[in-house]
């Protein structure tokens, strides 16, 4: 009876164990597919630069890179070094494209989107973005982060009062909504996402995929 039961448990034990190992595999399968170098989607470069504002180009054009980012997202803070990295680059085109994520996953996604998209009709887009970037937990930890990107844009040396109608204007939440509504379309499902020459890149490989298409490597 006792080994009966010795035996059942071991069966029981077993099939947790190759059930756990299978598990294990299909995630690991499923993330090197999602983060390879390779992705899986690809998008005519046309549509994703199609009323893009945010641009850096270097040069004659070999190589596109489309970024779909949220300012209050800490890995598209992180993932903005990568893209920092390739400004220098001869041949290569930046566009970051707004993505604010719902409210209830990042509160302050689409007021700072705003931020960034009034400080570059003011002519400091660039400027502002690192900024937000840099002081990104300061805000996001901010109950009135609107004061705190007022100061921001004052500290570029533009104009509060008209900054802060920039923010609050119809025309820069259409300009938000319209990076909004293509990442939609696309069905991004996160931030951030990259784009290279139209294929779909995981963030850890965008700068080699991009070395790779200039004959770098």
């Amino acid at each position: 009876m006792t080994t009966n039961i010795y035996m059942n448990d071991w069966k029981l034990i077993l099939k947790v164990v190759i059930g756990s190992a299978l598990l294990l595999f299909v995630v690991i399968f499923g993330l090197s597919k999602m983060a390879g170098p390779e992705g899986g989607l690809k998008v005519d470069e046309q549509v994703l630069l199609e009323g893009a504002r945010f641009v850096k180009e270097n040069g004659e054009t070999k190589v596109t890179v489309v970024k779909f980012s949220d300012i209050q997202c800490p890995a598209c803070k992180t993932a903005e070094g990568q893209t920092k990295e390739l400004f220098d680059k001869p041949g290569v085109k930046v566009v970051m494209r707004h993505f604010p994520l719902p409210a209830n996953v990042h509160r302050y996604s689409l007021i700072s989107a705003k931020a960034v998209e009034a400080g570059r009709v003011l002519g400091k887009g660039w400027e502002m973005m690192n900024l937000m970037f840099e002081k990104q937990e300061e805000w996001s930890e901010s109950g009135k982060p609107e004061e705190l990107f007022v100061e921001y844009a004052k500290s570029l040396g533009l104009d509060d009062d008209l900054f802060k109608k920039k923010m609050e204007s119809d025309e820069v939440r259409d300009m938000v909504q319209t990076d909004e509504n293509l990442a939609n379309s696309l069905q991004l499902s996160g931030t951030p996402t990259f784009f290279v020459n139209g294929e779909q890149i995981a963030s850890p490989f965008v700068v080699d995929k991009v070395k790779e298409l200039l004959g770098e490597k």
